[in-house]
């Protein structure tokens, strides 16, 4: 995915809250919005609805938002409110579905876990064994985990990405069989934004019996059998009644660098480099742009595409279900649980796009766990403040998704980070009892 700002524009945008800074005092004062919201929540987790509130009431929700959590298999948050559309006045419902960008990786991964589960891949197994044609230049060695773990060296693809493209998987096959490697593949992790999909997509055609891509394989094995809301690309005609996507202004902008200066780091990294690397990510594909007034996902014709690293479709509820079937083993094995819930990749390392060394392994984003010496929970985060999030350890499945995007993303968004806090605050005291 192309995340387009000019440098010169972006430094621009970073001395503002420099300059600016003494006069804002009264403008970061809390202030008071529409704070109505809806749903269900267990009496033991009421701090989260006042924590959800105060979201939109403080205005760091513009937009509209969505929470659920599942505790040790049973649903005990699911919380909605403002709008999913707002300059229809379109409120936010309990069915409303969002675009997951990056935590669209979550779900891929668990179709990978699944099939992992059932015998029919490992995640040791070179790619090579299922998809031999993958081996051209250099990538032979490739393990699934290399490709999960961002370490396939592929983090954009050779030959030009245009939608056509897209639309017919084996060209899309052969354009990452064509590919050469930006490093020799398991020696480095670097963020492979939207070609992960793209390789997954493939390895999964090739793996199942019947030839099925990944959406497919998705919508018919695990989505549709559990009753689950969840697409890998939206269904066109419903692509108009998703969430509408918007970009914080320049003074959500500001406040939030304010906030939280380790933002600003975190913007000089991915945008203020002259790295070959990065410039040949965001420039192909050139039409999958996000910056400062441009949101294609917005388009019905893009948001329907099977791009399995961003444009998971889905509604708050049925991600935390879906990821609670997972903490609880009723899609995959005790076994396979035990490999989800450790990174692969847990040592410092200089990331080869994000800088930031991520714990990674699985496809999924690893954190310490907070009340569990030794322990790590496991999701991934979305653009924007998408978040997914499962704990095996306390029996947690944790889905947040916002239409208004927010500056900071995982735990550099304010909303979401209030939110998860609570949860475990909960948790914490539910468990000393």
């Amino acid at each position: 995915m192309r995340f387009d700002f000019d440098t010169l524009g972006c430094l621009y945008l970073i001395a503002i809250p420099f300059v600016v800074q003494p006069f804002l005092s009264c403008w970061l004062t809390p202030y008071v919005n529409d704070d109505d919201v809806s749903g269900y929540v267990d009496e033991r987790f009421r701090n989260v609805l006042d924590a959800f509130r105060r979201n939109f009431g403080q205005g760091e929700e513009r937009e509209g938002a969505a929470f659920a959590v599942f505790y040790k298999g049973r649903e005990v948050v699911n919380v909605w409110g403002g709008y999913a559309d707002k300059e229809s006045r379109r409120r936010w419902q309990q069915d409303t579905k969002s675009v997951m960008f990056s935590a669209s990786k979550a779900i891929s991964s668990i179709v990978i876990a699944v099939l992992v589960d059932r015998g029919m891949l490992s995640y040791a197994d070179r790619v090579v064994d299922y998809w031999p044609e993958y081996g051209r230049y250099g990538k032979n060695a490739t393990t699934v985990e290399d490709v999960l773990s961002h370490k396939a060296g592929l983090p954009y693809l050779s030959e030009r990405i245009s939608i056509s493209d897209v639309k017919n998987g084996m060209k899309m096959m052969q354009k990452v069989e064509n590919s050469v490697p930006a490093w020799t593949p398991g020696t480095a992790s670097g963020y492979h934004a939207v070609t992960f999909g793209f390789i997954l997509d493939g390895l999964v055609r090739k793996v199942d019996a019947r030839g099925r891509d990944i959406r497919t394989f998705f919508e018919e094995e695990i989505a549709a059998p559990h009753g689950l809301d969840i697409q890998i690309g939206a269904r066109k005609p419903e692509a108009p009644f998703l969430a509408r996507l918007t970009m914080p202004s320049l003074w959500e902008f500001t406040r939030d660098i304010i906030k939280d200066p380790k933002i600003l780091v975190m913007l000089f990294f991915m945008y203020v480099r002259f790295d070959s690397v990065l410039e040949k990510m965001r420039s192909n594909p050139d039409w999958l742009q996000v910056n400062y007034d441009t949101m294609v996902l917005n388009d019905p014709e893009i948001v329907s595409l099977n791009l399995p690293a961003v444009t998971a479709v889905a509604n708050a509820r049925d991600v935390s279900r879906l990821l609670s079937m997972i903490v609880e083993k009723e899609l995959i094995s005790n076994t396979t649980l035990s490999q989800l819930s450790t990174p692969t990749l847990n040592s410092w390392h200089l990331e080869k796009v994000t800088i930031w060394p991520v714990m990674k392994g699985h496809g999924f984003f690893y954190e310490k766990h907070p009340l569990v010496p030794g322990s790590f929970t496991f999701g991934h985060p979305g653009y924007g403040g998408q978040f997914v999030h499962m704990d095996s350890q306390s029996g947690l499945a944790i889905t947040y998704l916002s239409n208004g995007l927010k500056t900071g993303t995982g735990e550099l968004c304010g909303t979401y980070m209030r939110l998860l806090n609570e949860v475990y605050n909960t948790v914490r005291r539910i468990e000393a009892l």
